[in-house]
């Protein structure tokens, strides 16, 4: 049975969201089809691109909710 891979299926596979079996589905996947090989490493790249950014609020935006509340 061939395994189509979405942009969407990639990604959860990047994130850590797939069961674990499709990662080794994935791997001979790509092995198999560079085309699916090149499209995983550019999601992947992206991926690594927003780890710099900050994950938290700025102090600001935290006291501004806070006085909100």
């Amino acid at each position: 049975m061939a395994n189509y891979y979405t942009p969407n299926k990639l990604i959860e596979i990047i994130y850590g969201e797939a069961p674990l079996q499709e990662y080794f589905e994935l791997d001979d996947a790509m092995n198999a089809d560079p085309t699916l090989r090149s499209e995983f490493r550019e999601l992947y790249d992206g991926y690594k691109m927003l780890e710099p950014l900050v994950h938290q609020p700025s102090k600001k935006s935290m006291m501004t909710i806070l006085a909100y509340c």
